[in-house]
């Protein structure tokens, strides 16, 4: 009798509860998007540039582009990591090229100086066809540092290094997007979907005179950067149509990535405990691999459908609808531009 009391038991409490997460885990990941390889554009012997790709998303990212026969430049921070990423690539695949640049995105000097060197480079092919802006840093909660430049590290790295980049990289861009005018050049943008708890500053952005308090997790330099990111891709729009360019901008949210960094990241400073369990249900359900973690990257940088799209936001491979997602100010776009502007001192 006991035993069956504990069969009972064990049926009601464990066995069915978990053949239900399961269930909702596998539900939830035959409903995402997925990317359509016959519906890719070709890029073999085309370049490209993805930031940070030297770990997580950034380094898949790289590999997928090289599979397809991409002229992959890997633009990183620590160069040795970027070379043992490219042995462990040529591992798996042959296909394309992997070159490693040093570009340490917390500098505006680095920025200018790896445009002047791919442009040294670079001047024997047929300009940049793709840039991906992936590279990410997230701040311990409460925690403020100051770039070189005086700018908040977070913004700097993630907003006002890659806006720079973006920038001075336009006329690469550009070049690539004349020689065939039915296939533009294009800028992705990693964002994220913590854009929506970002606020930004417009009179201290740096948070130089403003007073820092940070309790939230999230932390709030991470979801001020990625909303910076979504505004920008909308201003970049506006202004590649005024210029009439032949280049393309998108912004995309990846998911919940189980990157090694977000771990470290997790582990190093720990919430209060209710908010560590909602995480840890949130990874369990909608937590995806490294190489799933890419696929809203790869779709917007080679679909078909996306060709005469333009300053949009994508997740799981799809159009994310703004009346689902926090609706962003063109005017505050505009004036982020102005003031990144300033800061990067861009002419």
């Amino acid at each position: 009798m006991l035993c069956l009391l504990c069969n009972a038991l064990l049926l009601k409490f464990v066995i069915f509860p978990l053949l239900v997460a399961f269930g909702v885990k596998f539900l939830i990941k035959k409903l995402r998007g997925k990317i359509d390889p016959t519906n890719e554009i070709d890029i073999s012997g085309k370049t490209v540039i993805v930031t940070g790709a030297s770990d997580g998303i950034g380094k898949v990212t790289a590999e997928e582009f090289a599979v397809r026969g991409a002229r992959v430049i890997m633009a990183c921070r620590n160069v040795q990591k970027g070379e043992k990423c490219v042995e462990e690539i040529r591992s798996r695949t042959s296909n394309g090229q992997l070159i490693v640049m040093h570009l340490d995105l917390s500098k505006m000097s680095s920025v200018r100086k790896f445009v002047e060197e791919f442009a040294k480079n670079n001047a024997d092919h047929q300009g940049l066809s793709i840039l991906v802006n992936n590279a990410g840093l997230r701040n311990p909660v409460g925690v403020l540092n100051i770039t070189e430049d005086g700018f908040e590290e977070v913004l700097g790295v993630n907003h006002l290094g890659h806006f720079l980049l973006t920038n001075l990289l336009l006329p690469h861009l550009e070049k690539a997007g004349r020689v065939d005018e039915a296939q533009p050049s294009r800028i992705v943008t990693v964002s994220s979907g913590a854009h929506r708890f970002g606020q930004l500053n417009w009179h201290d952005l740096n948070f130089r005179k403003t007073p820092f308090v940070d309790w939230k997790f999230p932390p709030k330099l991470y979801g001020n950067s990625k909303l910076a990111n979504c505004l920008f891709n909308v201003e970049l729009a506006k202004k590649l149509r005024l210029k009439k360019m032949n280049v393309t901008c998108y912004a995309l949210c990846p998911g919940v990535v189980n990157t090694d960094s977000a771990k470290q990241y997790v582990d190093a400073n720990p919430p209060p405990l209710p908010i560590r369990i909602v995480y840890r249900g949130i990874k369990f359900f909608m937590g995806k691999p490294l190489k799933e973690g890419t696929e809203t990257t790869m779709y917007c940088s080679l679909s078909k459908y996306l060709t005469h799209h333009s300053g949009e936001m994508y997740r799981n491979c799809e159009f994310w609808d703004p009346s689902k997602r926090p609706k962003l100010s063109e005017e505050d776009a505009k004036l982020l531009w102005e003031e990144s502007a300033k800061l990067v001192k861009l002419e």
